[in-house]
């Protein structure tokens, strides 16, 4: 097979993989895309808005959830947001109970007045420059030359810029659609990118020659001393609906906590309660997989609250201060934060 005949079978089959989730998203704000755990009348229903592009953050909420745990509390009604501006607008107007989103949107969502409180942080390693160059070494090698990304808004992209920004010459970071960006790869218009999981690992089986530069966690764990992970997202309450139920949040979260100790030892019971709606995104292999790069991991958000406010130094600079009512909830066992 000719160079310019791999390439395109590759195209297509990026193309295909890569299209029917942007079907999905365009779909899932329907009634028809949403579902629910539990029917007991006697229960609340909580509201759940989530998304299929996040999966490992998730992934021990949905273990508590096959295994009942969650239902002793309340019902789940299962809703997806479409993208970072419908998570926005949700987050803005209050609607829902509990949202899985990223730790700056909720910070950014709270100090705009939304009633958000961060549960927890459940996401830690997501970014990875890939490259087909065998001279790309490590991020050093970007310096002065473009680099692609997706998706837009990336926290990726500050944080990097904040840890380079000693250098000699800039890194162009030009953003891009997720499905463009792999096409691109693909068809070898480009040969690197900075990417998220599961992304990463579609493109790797799929694009010849391309492989893993650097993780962006590995690069901030070098630049603050600390551990080779960012607080990126996690799973997020409507204010409101903490001071109604606020047993009903606190035994979830414990539920959460539980189930994610227990999958750090077998990710694949993980993967295996992930919902059917989520294989349209991502097949669960893929998804076991891309757990090789990351790390199932639950912190509630007090106990990482220095982690999420250094984080969000990197994002957000003096802002900080004002974005710290996300923390501002009671902890598991009722102490009010300082």
């Amino acid at each position: 097979m000719t160079l310019f005949a791999r390439r395109w079978f590759l195209f297509m089959a990026v193309a295909l993989s890569l299209g029917a989730p942007g079907c999905f998203f365009l779909l899932s704000g329907d009634a028809d895309n949403s579902f629910q755990f539990g029917d007991d009348p006697g229960l609340p229903t909580l509201t759940f808005y989530t998304t299929g592009s996040a999966t490992t953050p998730q992934l021990p909420f949905w273990s508590a959830i096959k295994k009942g745990e969650i239902q002793k509390f309340c019902n789940i009604r299962v809703e997806f947001w479409k993208n970072l501006d419908d998570l926005r607008a949700l987050l803005l107007t209050g609607k829902g109970d509990l949202w899985l989103g990223h730790t700056e949107g909720f910070a950014q969502a709270c100090a705009a007045g939304a009633p958000v409180q961060l549960l927890f942080i459940s996401g830690w390693r997501k970014f990875f420059v890939v490259s087909t160059d065998p001279g790309m070494e490590s991020m050093e090698s970007f310096r002065g030359r473009e680099l692609p990304y997706a998706p837009h808004g990336s926290p990726a992209v500050p944080v990097l810029r904040a840890v380079e920004s000693g250098g000699r010459q800039a890194i162009h970071f030009k953003p891009y659609e997720p499905q463009q960006l792999a096409l691109m790869l693909v068809s070898g218009r480009i040969d690197s990118a900075l990417v998220p999981e599961p992304l990463v690992t579609s493109l790797l089986e799929r694009v010849e020659g391309l492989r893993i530069v650097e993780s962006v966690e590995d690069v901030y764990g070098r630049s603050t001393g600390q551990a080779p992970r960012m607080p990126i997202a996690g799973m997020a309450v409507n204010s409101r609906t903490a001071k109604k139920h606020p047993q009903v949040v606190e035994g979830m979260v414990r539920a959460v906590l539980q189930e994610a100790s227990k999958l750090q030892g077998n990710p694949q019971a993980g993967v295996d309660a992930l919902p059917d709606a989520f294989e349209v995104f991502m097949t669960k292999e893929k998804i076991l997989e891309s757990l090789e790069r990351d790390m199932i991991l639950v912190v509630p958000a007090l106990e990482a609250r220095e982690e999420i406010l250094t984080y969000l130094s990197f994002l957000m600079g003096e802002r900080v201060p004002e974005m710290t009512c996300i923390l501002e909830a009671r902890s598991l066992h009722g102490a009010a934060t300082p």
